[in-house]
């Protein structure tokens, strides 16, 4: 047909349907608000489960390239989930620990003991080596608090009343060296009422086999 006016019909040139998502103007999808949150919480040891489920969740949102981040999505659950482990594996690991360390009021004269990596004291077998043996075990009252203000607390171990002779021949001897363990904050002024106790440990840093009260034929208190 031939337009009366002159000139030659357009052509008929379809334009983007807004409705099938194929639009050239449409921009890259939006990122994902839960994968990213999932990523945060995984990178805290208490949000990591929360982590993990938000991982989990970024992930079946993100499928199909709906929305950006799946990336964020992925590695939140990874993350989550180690941490998660290590948080569990930490927690066994301390009760563990726990349940062997040798605490101030509970400790008793004659009692075997080994050091941790803590530099805490647990408990060990007399029959295996060892690296200390406790000697004297209390709380402090005026008397000892003023004791130990006048000795340090290596010399106060050894000046502790009713310490057994074979404790004190020890000391003297220069074989073994006292420590002190004390249940305060500051271990430079105990006060009345904090438990503590004294042990001691071979000087050439060796183990020592056997109990030093049974090797010197007493009996333990």
């Amino acid at each position: 047909m031939t337009n009366p006016y002159g000139g030659g019909y357009p052509s008929y040139q379809p334009g983007p349907n807004p409705y099938d998502g194929s639009s050239p103007t449409a921009g890259p999808p939006a990122y994902d608000g839960l994968s990213i949150a999932a990523l945060v919480c995984s990178l805290s040891c208490c949000a990591a489960p929360v982590g993990i489920g938000l991982g989990i969740a970024g992930i079946v949102r993100t499928g199909g390239g709906r929305r950006s981040g799946r990336w964020a999505a992925v590695t939140g659950l990874v993350v989550g989930a180690v941490v998660l482990l290590a948080g569990i594996g930490f927690l066994v690991l301390a009760g563990i620990m726990g349940s062997r360390t040798v605490w101030e009021d509970e400790a008793t004269a004659g009692q075997c003991i080994d050091i941790d990596f803590l530099d805490d004291p647990i408990e060990a077998s007399c029959g295996d080596p060892h690296a200390g043996e406790v000697i004297w075990a209390g709380r402090f009252d005026d008397d000892l608090v003023a004791l130990y203000d006048d000795f340090s607390g290596f010399e106060f171990c050894g000046e502790l009343p009713g310490l057994e002779p074979v404790y004190l021949d020890a000391i003297r001897s220069g074989d073994y060296v006292p420590r002190i363990e004390i249940d305060t904050f500051d271990e430079g002024e105990p006060e009345r009422g904090d438990a503590f106790f004294c042990y001691v440990e071979r000087g050439d840093g060796e183990k020592i086999t056997g109990r030093l009260r049974d090797l010197a034929g007493t009996t333990g208190a």
